[in-house]
């Protein structure tokens, strides 16, 4: 990932930063809390009129590539060799820029590590997300709080109700742009802050979660130890509908205990 400080020009007053996750080409922007609409990049200034300063990771990437040089413009197989790039590349053209365009003085700065202010909202971002059956959305945040909703409460947001009618992309629930949403076939996504407030206060953590399967989830060979037997007694335990796997592979399945115990009873 690089960071940057968003920086005003004229008055070289820093307004924001701006996160790069190269890997899956998000661009996220971070704004400084209670700046006005009229300081705010031109982009963000309905964000900011909502107070909202943490940007969705769409409008990050639109601005960012309103900054950098347009892939189909007529030159560019030029202006690549010139900055001795062999193919277009957002992230190296915004490094070249350093973020500046013709409709602003910002420009871009660097740096080594999250802002104190970035660093503290990430603490209510996302830790993760499960999307259970009947449309179910169980979120766990960083601060430990565990929200429930049903995506029917989100069809105000842009697509969401195209995944209620799509069971397959509804189970492609992710979570993206570091915690800060989540997202239905990277594509279509619903920020932290609305997941927690309009989801149901759970009495489950993360951790809470996370025990529950170390504990109680088995694969193949520890169901075969368990109940001294071979791959193909499970393979028929499986085809005789006596076990039923949670997940399965090529590699092997996943199990409840509580199936397996059923099984020596």
């Amino acid at each position: 990932m690089k960071l940057y400080e968003i920086i005003e020009g004229e008055n070289k007053t820093i307004i924001g930063c701006l996160l790069c996750y190269e890997k899956s080409g998000d661009y996220v922007v971070e704004l400084l809390d209670g700046i006005d609409e009229w300081t705010a990049p031109l982009l963000f200034d309905k964000y900011v009129r909502a107070g909202e300063y943490t940007i969705p990771r769409k409008a990050g990437k639109l601005w960012v590539e309103e900054r950098v040089i347009p892939s189909d413009r007529q030159n560019i197989g030029s202006i690549l060799r010139n900055h001795k790039m062999s193919s277009y590349n957002v992230q190296k053209l915004l490094d070249v820029s350093k973020g500046r365009c013709a409709q602003d003085n910002m420009y871009l700065r660097p740096i080594n590590k999250l802002p104190e202010y970035v660093q503290r909202r990430t603490e209510n971002y996302l830790s993760d997300c499960v999307a259970l059956p009947s449309n179910r959305l169980l979120c766990f945040f960083n601060n430990g709080t565990t929200k429930m909703s049903h995506l029917s409460g989100y069809t105000d947001i842009d697509k969401v109700d195209s995944v209620l009618r799509n069971e397959n992309v509804y189970k492609t629930c992710s979570l993206a742009a570091g915690g800060r949403c989540i997202t239905f076939n990277n594509s279509i996504d619903i920020q932290y802050t609305l997941l927690q407030e309009r989801g149901e206060a759970i009495n489950i953590s993360l951790e809470d979660f996370v025990t529950f399967a170390k504990q109680n989830v088995l694969d193949t060979t520890d169901i075969c130890k368990a109940l001294d037997c071979s791959r193909q007694n499970i393979s028929y335990f499986v085809k005789s509908d006596r076990l039923t796997p949670i997940k399965e592979d090529v590699r092997g399945s996943l199990f409840l205990k509580a199936d397996i115990e059923r099984i020596g009873w």
